[in-house]
């Protein structure tokens, strides 16, 4: 009951500490971290690096008009825009007519596409959405979401080898204005890491995504403590203009918020 009063501000530093899942691992994790934000800090406001080549990767089924409506869009207004490639694997959505032609119209840069009629199941789509790209710096992002601006100099800044990029990103509650704003939903802060930029190589160095994982959810966890058990580099930062669009959820675990306040965020 006590928990129900304490603000998201305490108990999340709190929980961060010494209950966030990759201390199970052990003590050594907490180093992980603060090495990941003391990276976070000097690479955002002290030191960047010149923008590189970029892969922004998906996996998609049957999602194609928020990704035509908002990811397309606002990938093709990125800064650096030159320096992206789109790749996308297609597990056979039919909910629209030849979706590459419809991404062609909007994105005017490098696009891989590729689309096998077989189960959606999300490791195998972003394995394979990653393996026929062809920079090293990737980007993992569902197809739900809107892009910053400024992606490709934040995955430059914050990538390097055996260093992995877990935005914290905004999802966006129903009816509400597509916009960052307090109001208009929620950060991901205790979960949400589905999202990671990193290079190609430390990506299947360990392994890629699982593809034991068959229905929704569970993969981007896995993954997540995977980086903690090799020892690697994580950073994770808000990211206000990295926003996921309210959809229909199929994740079981956000049920009761969405009957607590009629909303659907996943």
């Amino acid at each position: 009951m006590l928990k129900s009063w304490i603000p998201n501000s305490v108990k999340f530093p709190l929980w961060w500490l010494f209950k966030s899942p990759q201390r199970a691992f052990g003590i050594n994790t907490l180093f992980q971290d603060i090495r990941g934000v003391f990276i976070y800090l000097f690479r955002r406001y002290i030191y960047s690096v010149q923008p590189r080549n970029l892969s922004v990767c998906v996996g998609i089924y049957n999602r194609s008009e928020i990704f035509l409506k908002h990811f397309v869009p606002s990938l093709a207004a990125c800064n650096h825009a030159t320096l992206i490639e789109l790749s996308v694997f297609d597990c056979g959505s039919n909910d629209i007519q030849n979706l590459e032609q419809e991404i062609k119209k909007i994105f005017p840069g490098k696009l891989l596409f590729r689309s096998e009629p077989i189960p959606f199941a999300r490791s195998k789509a972003f394995n394979e959405a990653v393996k026929q790209s062809s920079h090293e710096l990737i980007f993992l992002c569902d197809a739900d979401f809107s892009l910053p601006q400024e992606l490709v100099q934040l995955c430059s800044n914050f990538v390097a080898p055996k260093r992995f990029w877990f935005p914290i990103v905004f999802y966006l509650y129903k009816n509400m204005p597509e916009v960052y704003g307090k109001t208009h939903g929620e950060w991901m802060l205790w979960g949400g890491k589905g999202l990671v930029a990193c290079m190609k190589q430390d990506f299947w160095n360990i392994g890629g995504l699982d593809e034991a994982y068959k229905t929704w959810g569970g993969e981007d966890e896995e993954f997540y403590l995977r980086c903690y058990a090799n020892g690697l580099s994580v950073i994770r930062s808000r990211e206000s203009q990295l926003l996921h669009h309210w959809h229909p959820s199929l994740n079981p675990k956000y049920k009761k918020l969405e009957m607590d306040k009629d909303i659907q965020i996943v």
